[in-house]
């Protein structure tokens, strides 16, 4: 996967220019062309190719008695010398080869040299070949149809056809593939900066729903989530790519390929949600004590979804906690077609939960988490226990008063609330860990901007952003 392709493309990048022994510098203009890494239109080569396939349809129609899957395999075009050899002289309506190439007349005209068509014939190879040929009878049926009425729209037609085909191979071998799109409009908002802060978050998603695309607010943010992760892969990739030998990096293919398994595998924002829905009192669980209720669960989860952010932009997390509901109710009355407040009354934002309600919420479930650590810790310490100084004394004892005032399913049997800390200790210590951190992190943002006037700020973008694209169904 260092190379940013599986081994499927590599094997079949090797096939097409092993068999045609194309030089070091079509080699690499295939693979670019085939990882999309063509610049500023990755799809231009795809219509030259069209293009191309109609021009020699025209000449091989009047003399060459070979189809265009035939001319695209023949080892003996794989040159420019071979080719002006065998078409330089032809000529027929709309197209003409000569000394200098080949050439479409039909429609708004191209044309090519006989080295681009060599190059162009390789990448018809590819597409053909790909795959151990599972491809084969779908491309070569659009060259036929091609033949059939090889005209300037036709050829674009096909140049569409076969751009859509290599974007979906791209997104089942280029592991990086499905991650770009995401990229683009960050990318472009940022103008080649790699850092960012909450307010470009935010001026990222208004701008995508301004377009029309009602994308949800977490939705960006996590996006931004992975442009980070990837960002800091890139800057190692950099440091690997430095004057410094590789020597002084041991085992840096594995831990690159690691690295790119890690970001296209895993979202990063995932882990800790991962771990909450591990945790033994969990949905599957039938037996463990409650340790967290549904709604504390809930939350937990809206909070720590955007990992590592809510550390670094806890701005961000407060945002996709209170209008991420917003916009949640509203698709979700929308796919089902009613249920509770009307479009216009929710696109105002007034049910969305102030940053110091939220802010209040994550001290709640702090002191909770708090409080089962220390139960936890309790349940691990057997009573008889020798050699306890007096405060662990207190500690234990307090710990074990808390048991009994927890009103909550399976916290009043002993060996059912024994097994269920015994499974969930470990996870609610990077859980109470996490959650005070986020805490410190708000406290520190309130500081210097202050929550609520904050939370009024933001409600104005996001319901002016919320009325502008739910418009149409709020006046229905």
């Amino acid at each position: 996967m260092t190379g940013g392709y599986d081994e499927r493309c590599a094997a079949d990048l090797a096939a097409v220019c092993e068999g045609r022994d194309l030089s070091r510098e079509d080699r690499a203009w295939l693979a670019r062309v085939v990882t999309g890494a063509v610049r500023p239109n990755r799809d231009k080569p795809l219509w030259d190719l069209a293009h191309a396939l109609a021009a020699l349809a025209r000449l091989t129609a009047a003399g060459e008695a070979r189809d265009l899957v035939s001319l695209a395999l023949d080892p003996g075009l794989a040159r420019p010398a071979g080719l002006a050899a065998r078409l330089g002289e032809g000529r027929v309506q709309g197209a003409a080869a000569d000394a200098r190439g080949l050439v479409l007349t039909v429609g708004a005209g191209w044309r090519t040299t006989w080295a681009g068509l060599a190059r162009l014939l390789a990448l018809a190879e590819f597409l053909l070949t790909a795959e151990d040929l599972g491809q084969f009878a779908l491309v070569s049926g659009w060259f036929g149809d091609l033949a059939a009425a090889p005209d300037g729209e036709a050829a674009a037609f096909l140049g569409k056809r076969l751009a859509r085909h290599l974007a979906a191979y791209r997104n089942d071998h280029l592991p990086l593939a499905p991650l770009e799109r995401r990229f683009r409009a960050l990318l472009g908002h940022l103008r080649g900066r790699t850092d960012f802060g909450d307010d470009d978050i935010l001026a990222v998603w208004c701008a995508e729903m301004e377009q029309g695309e009602r994308v949800g607010f977490r939705t960006v943010a996590e996006h931004f989530v992975t442009f980070e992760a990837a960002a800091c892969l890139r800057g190692g990739l950099d440091g690997l790519a430095a004057a410094e030998s590789l020597d002084a990096h041991a085992g840096w293919e594995e831990r690159l390929d690691a690295s790119l398994a890690d970001l296209v595998a895993g979202e990063p924002a995932e882990a800790l949600v991962d771990l909450l829905a591990g945790l033994a009192d969990g949905p599957k669980s039938l037996n463990g004590p409650k340790i967290l209720t549904g709604a504390e669960r809930d939350d937990l989860a809206d909070l720590l979804r955007l990992e590592p952010f809510h550390r670094s932009r806890p701005l961000t997390t407060l945002r996709a906690t209170s209008f991420g509901r917003v916009q949640s109710g509203l698709a979700n009355r929308l796919r089902r077609g009613g249920g509770g407040p009307e479009i216009a009354e929710r696109v105002a934002c007034a049910e969305a939960e102030t940053y110091p309600a939220l802010a209040e919420r994550v001290g709640a479930l702090a002191a909770h988490l708090d409080r089962m650590l220390r139960i936890a810790a309790a349940l691990r310490v057997p009573a008889d226990a020798d050699g306890l100084g007096p405060e662990v004394r207190a500690a234990l004892a307090a710990a074990l008063s808390d048991i009994r005032r927890v009103r909550r399913a399976g916290f009043d049997d002993p060996d059912r609330l024994a097994a269920g800390f015994a499974q969930a200790d470990t996870a609610l210590l990077r859980l109470a860990e996490e959650v005070g951190r986020l805490q410190r992190a708000v406290a520190a943002l309130d500081r210097q901007r202050p929550l609520a006037p904050a939370f009024a700020a933001d409600r104005d973008v996001f319901a002016r952003t919320f009325a502008r694209a739910y418009a149409s169904e709020a006046a229905a």
